[in-house]
């Protein structure tokens, strides 16, 4: 999705700020964030101020 980790926190951002208007909530206890990159793992991504949790691997 996000080519950097600023370009996913622009998105996530963005996400924060319309999900009222199409009627979704983000609930950031469940939300995870997945890091598919050999040369930037350290992706500190927050929602609302709450950093997500990095896994390595996770079933949907």
């Amino acid at each position: 999705m996000g080519g950097t980790s600023s370009e996913l926190q622009n998105l996530a951002h963005i996400l924060y700020e319309k999900e009222e208007a199409y009627g979704i909530e983000v609930i950031t206890e469940k939300s995870k964030i997945a890091v598919n990159s050999t040369t930037n793992i350290n992706a500190d991504i927050t929602i609302n101020s709450e950093k997500l949790e990095k896994v390595t691997s996770f079933k949907y």
